[in-house]
């Protein structure tokens, strides 16, 4: 990552890391900021926080899609329709189709750097793969932050 943060692959490892322990500081100040400023009332947890900082660093921003509208007759007299419960599924890199290759990645960014397998990911241009793999990038980053005292674990 370049001073901008924006990674630029000429970073070891240990550059990236420090980089993002950084940023993770640096945001958790301003959430702290803004928890006491009453602008928000919880601050999220170290794991959400560090997603947010891989996906603005690493993720370029998804194209906006358009919510359909709904067809006159679809809410007919008066009825919003209700959506259906959540599902909890497990993380997307679980899946057997992607977990070869999304281990391929996570161990690319560990032993290169995260902006490498990043770009890796990236170039597949399968957004499953890409997915599954920010969700494991940031749970083995945020593993690998508690394991050296720089976050709590949940």
């Amino acid at each position: 990552m370049a001073e901008n943060n924006q990674p630029n692959g000429t970073n070891t490892i240990e550059q990236e890391i420090a980089l993002i322990e950084r940023d993770l500081a640096s945001k958790r100040a301003v959430l702290e900021q803004q928890k006491q400023s009453g602008a928000i009332t919880e601050i999220p947890h170290e794991k959400e926080t560090l997603k947010e900082i891989i996906r603005e660093q690493y993720v370029p921003p998804a194209p906006e899609v358009q919510q359909p509208t709904p067809q006159s007759g679809q809410a007919a007299a008066g009825q919003a329709a209700t959506p259906p419960p959540p599902v909890i599924e497990p993380p997307s890199y679980l899946a057997p189709e992607l977990k070869e290759k999304v281990q391929e990645l996570v161990n690319i960014a560990f032993t290169q750097t995260p902006s490498i397998a990043i770009k890796q990911a990236q170039a597949t241009s399968n957004a499953a793969l890409i997915d599954a793999f920010h969700d494991a990038l940031v749970d083995e980053l945020y593993n690998y932050l508690v394991e050296r005292g720089k976050i709590q674990k949940l």
